[in-house]
């Protein structure tokens, strides 16, 4: 009996792949490629490519969409990409807005806890002793302390890549910050601004975030803006200003893996290996570290981390 219940089941899958297109092996395992999103962010791309390794490992075609990180969650949503498995939960608003679709599905986190806000060099902290504390950024004196010749007479920040959410010109207005934003094209030359900076000690406060080498090391601290809360993104009536929203931090979280829901019903075993996918917070460090210090493509990084860990991950293919 089981063995005829099996060769129906089989049958049924391959008229399925008939009608719909999809590529079905006898065993079920999915045959197309499979459309992992890079963003050209050194802590993302390790961890895609990390996973893309994984698939490849156990016999999967990948193929690494490169795409803004921003317009991702769009391109999930109309299945113009399949996984994307590193997503921080910092993006809340992204990541709510494309689950709400129906088309998008999360699975998991990645056994990443992440944090995101402004950070400062150890050294700016003598310059302006009332941080962390981001009300000490209203006095005067550290305005002027943290100003550069080319801030016109504000404190020197240096903000995200353009295509990031980081709620940085809204978080200034509503909280009467005097602050002057540099825009770095990308996250690799605002680290590398940023450690430019810490060399030649110039007041300087900047974008950070853990995992990584450089934010998480103890070189400097991250500002205390008021807590996350969901009503502080959408009603200004909560928090210090009540006429604006992101009065407040960004929330902190996880890194967690996003998938486009038509292409999970194609492709569950795929998905399966996407639910047991983790990494930890001294992976991903590396991984950047490799990439940012060293000069290895996000790719190589990848690759040793899959040949140093192939007893983690093997059982993930089975």
């Amino acid at each position: 009996m089981r063995s005829h219940c099996t060769n129906r089941a089989i049958a049924l899958a391959m008229s399925l792949a008939a009608s719909t297109g999809i590529a079905i092996a006898q065993d079920g395992k999915f045959e197309d490629t499979v459309r992992v999103a890079v963003f050209n962010i050194p802590d993302s791309d390790f961890v895609d490519h990390t996973f893309g390794q994984v698939l490849e490992k156990a016999g999967y075609r990948v193929e690494y969409v490169k795409i803004d990180y921003t317009a991702h969650f769009t391109a999930l949503e109309f299945g113009d990409v399949d996984i994307s498995p590193a997503v921080w939960e910092t993006s809340k608003v992204l990541i709510d807005k494309a689950v709400a679709s129906g088309s998008v599905a999360t699975a998991g986190s990645v056994g990443v806890k992440t944090r995101e806000t402004w950070w400062y060099p150890n050294y700016v902290g003598e310059l302006c002793p009332g941080l962390p504390d981001w009300k000490a950024l209203k006095d005067p004196a550290c305005v002027k302390a943290l100003s550069t010749s080319s801030s016109e007479g504000k404190i020197n920040y240096l903000g995200t890549p353009p295509d990031s959410a980081a709620y940085d010109e809204e978080r200034i207005a509503a909280l009467g910050l005097d602050v002057h934003i540099t825009r770095p094209g990308t996250v690799g030359a605002m680290v590398a601004t940023m450690k430019g900076a810490m060399q030649k000690k110039e007041p300087i406060i900047g974008w950070g975030m853990v995992p990584h080498w450089l934010y998480g090391s103890g070189e400097g601290q991250f500002v205390e803006f008021p807590e996350f809360d969901a009503a502080c993104e959408s009603d200004p009536s909560w928090g210090l200003n009540p006429e604006a929203t992101w009065d407040c931090a960004v929330p902190s979280g996880q890194i967690v893996k996003l998938y486009n829901v038509e292409f999970a019903e194609k492709a569950p075993d795929v998905i399966k290996v996407l639910e047991s996918f983790k990494l930890t917070v001294d992976d991903v460090a590396r991984g950047i570290s490799r990439q940012d210090l060293d000069g290895v493509t996000p790719e190589q990084a990848a690759k040793e981390w899959i040949e140093a860990n192939s007893a983690l991950w093997s059982p993930w293919t089975k």
